[in-house]
């Protein structure tokens, strides 16, 4: 599909196209001109040998006149289901134009043409203030609910280099104090990160296959839940483990008296560093001891902190167990049939994490 213009034409991204994307990847999102041969490579696979890939549900390129690549729209396409009803979605993620003061329409074109597509619900979850106002503009607010980042400090010492760190660099060299500082006030306090006492589920480590097997079970308590299944489940798991730049996967499953699971999450994290979680999924009524051993497994591993994008049905959880809520990035969805965002306006959708966007290498991969 193309879109002509004055300053341009928006088409479909086409294999011939990548070497251009990834130097434009590594320019806006890595600050950096270097040539990443394993980045032309991850393109490749990520948007044209996708399980779900569509002919039809493309990512989307801005050429300029004269012929030259100066922005791109990825785009994964999705298979969702409501209530057993199958859907067609997509996820819009890396917008980028290259001088966009020269072409100040580029971004909201790419957008427009994403939204355009023939997808039954369009998504987002990465959605920086820029690429907001185009949504916002063509009529869809963000979601406060999926919007909400959220950040649980278990050393405040190290959790504060930790942050410290991210405007001073040197502040790296504050992290033996931290842990020190961290030590002494252990000696002093309470262990307060355990397991709830009485607790119905028994959490214990598994593979990511095990976890992929978690998935199929649990994701049914959601009415707007992706179509998962045994044959496809593995491959976004797979792309999800080689996200490096964040550390190492922990995969923890919940079980049920009848050996059910009923509550599982991963996180990646590195001692004395800030984990991430990126899928966090339960049972109603298991979110809570699904905290609690999230919380006392990544102390245990000797985590300063955990941070993770919100999912409204954990949210009262983790409130509760006082995290802090805060803003990064921002979640919309779009449809014609306004029906469809019912259970995402209710916090009943499991549309985010890896089954969202959080699987993808993009977001949390060195691509050397």
């Amino acid at each position: 599909m193309t879109a002509k213009t004055e300053a341009g034409t928006v088409r479909d991204f086409e294999r011939g196209d990548v070497e251009p994307v990834a130097r434009l990847f590594q320019k806006t999102f890595r600050n950096s001109k270097i040539q990443s041969p394993s980045l032309n490579a991850y393109l490749e696979e990520a948007f044209f040998d996708h399980p779900w890939a569509e002919p039809d549900i493309r990512s989307k390129v801005f050429a300029a006149g004269d012929g030259r690549i100066s922005g791109f729209v990825g785009v994964f396409p999705a298979r969702l289901e409501l209530d057993g009803r199958p859907l067609r979605a997509a996820f819009a993620g890396s917008l980028m134009v290259e001088n966009p003061r020269e072409n100040p329409l580029a971004g909201a074109r790419l957008v427009r043409a994403f939204l355009s597509g023939p997808q039954d619900i369009s998504l987002t979850e990465t959605a920086n203030q820029t690429a907001l106002g185009m949504w916002q503009k063509a009529g869809h607010p963000l979601d406060p609910g999926y919007s909400l980042n959220w950040l649980k400090v278990l050393r405040p010492a190290s959790v504060g280099v930790q942050l410290l760190e991210r405007r001073v660099g040197l502040a790296r060299l504050l992290r033996p104090f931290g842990r020190l500082t961290d030590r002494a006030t252990a000696l002093v306090g309470k262990a307060s990160f355990h397991p709830a006492q009485g607790g119905k589920l028994a959490f214990r480590d598994v593979t990511p296959a095990e976890f992929g097997t978690a998935l199929l079970v649990l994701k049914d308590f959601y009415p707007l839940r992706p179509r998962w299944e045994a044959d496809n489940i593995g491959w976004f798991l797979d792309q999800a483990e080689q996200k490096r730049k964040f550390g190492y996967p922990e995969w923890r499953v919940g079980y049920g008296a009848d050996g059910r699971p009923l509550a599982a999450y991963v996180y990646f994290t590195e001692p004395g560093g800030i984990g991430w979680v990126l899928q966090a999924v339960s049972a109603p009524a298991a979110a809570g001891e699904l905290v609690d051993d999230l919380f006392a497994h990544a102390h245990g591993l000797g985590c300063a902190g955990l941070r993770g994008a919100a999912h409204p049905w954990l949210n009262p959880a983790l409130m509760t167990r006082r995290a802090f809520f805060y803003s990064r990035s921002f979640y919309v969805a779009a449809a014609r049939d306004k029906s469809l965002l019912e259970p995402v306006r209710a916090g009943q959708a499991l549309i985010s994490g890896l089954a969202g966007e959080g699987w993808a290498r993009l977001i949390g991969d060195r691509f050397e």
